[in-house]
């Protein structure tokens, strides 16, 4: 953690400089994205290996700061929903009568909404007289909004054939829930085409979060579990030029 810390300050104190001294030919641009996240959680525990996925949205407001003809740094708060599908597990089959085998198949999902933020550095040189290519990259840190929330649908079978079906909704906060802070790194690439003044974007970026997710405390005694937030994001955004 010390280590991102120091990261983080260091990628701020050079933006700093960067913006102070190429404050003559800079460039505001302000802007909106909305995507997509297909995120997961890696868990260093046996117990733990039916997840996959959760796709759930994304959205942010872009403040991009041009520095030169192809560079530029870009800050994104906004809101993005994470999390992990639980993939349908199988209870072993248990007679409970003579000749009905009884079974029960849970499937559900964990959601964890965020306030993100992140600061890339970004690489823009152009493909044709118009088209852009954006290669990006840098920190980002986010703060869960509220309680981890967990969803689970029990199916029961009876001989094969599904005779109930019940939903549980839990929420989660404390040391029952991940930790409140994350960070980890960013980078992605992507192209952008200007129609009028406005610049329209289309970018896919790969997250990895170097925070240990269970780093709450139980009862003194620290959780043995390692959780980091992985994934991918697709968006769309689109920019516009406020002064120079």
């Amino acid at each position: 953690m010390r280590t991102f810390q120091r990261l983080l300050k260091a990628a701020l104190s050079l933006t700093t400089c960067a913006l102070i001294t190429n404050t003559a030919q800079a460039q505001l641009s302000l802007g909106v994205k909305g995507g997509v996240n297909f995120s997961s959680l890696v868990v260093k525990d046996d117990d733990f290996t039916n997840f996959s996925e959760r796709v759930a949205p994304n959205f942010a407001i872009i403040f991009n700061y041009q520095i030169a003809p192809t560079f530029s740094i870009q800050a994104e708060p906004g809101f993005s929903a994470r999390g992990v599908t639980i993939r349908p597990s199988n209870s072993t089959p248990v007679i409970v009568f003579p000749g009905s085998p009884h079974q029960r198949v849970e499937k559900g999902v964990l959601k964890i909404g965020y306030f993100e933020l992140p600061i890339v550095a970004q690489y823009r040189p152009r493909l044709t007289e118009k088209l852009e290519a954006i290669i990006s990259a840098g920190p980002e840190i986010r703060f869960r909004t509220g309680p981890q929330r967990q969803e689970v649908t029990t199916a029961t079978y009876v001989n094969g054939e599904k005779v109930g079906t019940v939903t549980r909704k839990d929420s989660y906060s404390g040391d029952d829930a991940v930790s409140v802070f994350d960070a980890g790194v960013t980078a992605g690439a992507g192209l952008a085409y200007p129609i009028g003044r406005l610049k329209v974007y289309v970018e896919g970026r790969y997250h990895l979060g170097l925070y240990n997710l269970a780093s709450n405390t139980n009862d003194g005694d620290a959780y043995d579990s390692k959780v980091h937030n992985r994934g991918a994001s697709v968006v769309l955004g689109v920019t516009v030029p406020i002064f120079k």
